[in-house]
């Protein structure tokens, strides 16, 4: 008899702990934006975009000799003025780092990585970072042999 009578308060406690979880997470956080401020898709990573202006996927290996590196991707912003950070390593060192403001709320951005003096780049494990606020980081491996 006591479980039967128990059950309708522990159903309405229940109910009230979800509904107070609820709230706490709709306006304590301010809203239900993204937490990033940043959409990136379509990334492609490659050597050559003169004869291919519009890659499909990504390459991640490269024959010694490329002058360049070149990093493309369809972006779509959700808030003003953000810095995009764009971040070369080789073998783990940081060798360019740039930051760039994106001017359109969507659209198609390339960056590449080139040597100041034309000639190839050297062999390495290499990564392209695109750095936007603390929480949107996504990174790109590829290797020159």
């Amino acid at each position: 008899m006591k479980l039967k009578s128990l059950f309708p308060w522990l159903l309405m406690a229940f109910a009230l702990a979800l509904t107070l979880l609820v709230f706490w997470m709709v306006v304590g956080k301010g809203s239900l934006k993204p937490r990033s401020e940043l959409m990136i898709s379509n990334v492609s990573v490659g050597v050559d975009f003169e004869d291919h202006p519009f890659l499909a996927g990504m390459v991640s290996r490269f024959a010694y000799g490329a002058r360049q590196v070149c990093l493309r991707f369809d972006y779509s912003r959700l808030e003003e003025d953000v810095p995009v950070v764009i971040l070369w390593d080789k073998d783990g060192r940081q060798i360019q780092s740039e930051s760039y403001e994106l001017a359109a709320p969507s659209g198609t951005k390339m960056y590449c990585l080139l040597k100041e003096d034309g000639g190839p780049l050297p062999r390495g494990a290499y990564a392209v970072t695109i750095q936007c606020g603390p929480e949107f980081t996504p990174t790109f491996h590829f290797k020159i042999y």
